[in-house]
């Protein structure tokens, strides 16, 4: 029997590493992690903001960004959103959004991540149909709110 038990040590050992890599294999999702940066900042700026848009559509996009957050977090394996670094941005990259500039980098980074994860091979649980779906709705949302803005 100690002859065996390296063996299956080995085995549980990797299990474990593929059960800790990400779920759509070992590609790295750069436009992903960046919209994940983006959401979770983008949804602290709709917490905060004191925008007059229509009653709903704030909360309705705060909805509909957790749910894209949820399935970005999943698909990339991320435990903890709050301290998820996705990219280095300084406050430069932001000039060139005249207002909201972390929920227009968002809804950048969004469609470019939608693409990334439409050409992505893999799909572990239908995470990625229901991430499609969160994606296209919080950028619907997202989009709406900009539009409301940019009508004052």
């Amino acid at each position: 029997m100690a002859r065996t038990t390296p063996f299956f040590a080995a085995v549980l050992l990797i299990c474990l590493a593929g059960a800790a890599a990400p779920a759509f294999g070992q590609t790295d999702h750069p436009r992903l992690r960046a919209a994940l940066h983006e959401l979770r900042d983008a949804r602290r700026g709709l917490q905060t903001a004191t925008d007059t848009w229509p009653a709903g559509y704030k909360e309705r996009a705060l909805a509909s960004t957790q749910d894209a957050i949820k399935s970005v977090q999943q698909i990339l394996s991320v435990k903890d959103v709050d301290a998820f670094r996705g990219v280095d941005r300084g406050p430069d990259y932001y000039k060139r959004y005249a207002n909201h500039p972390h929920l227009r980098a968002a809804l950048d980074d969004l469609r470019e991540a939608r693409d990334e994860l439409r050409a992505a091979k893999g799909d572990v649980a239908n995470l990625k149909e229901r991430a499609l779906n969160d994606i296209d709705v919080a950028c619907g949302d997202i989009v709406t709110l900009l539009r409301h803005s940019a009508r004052k």
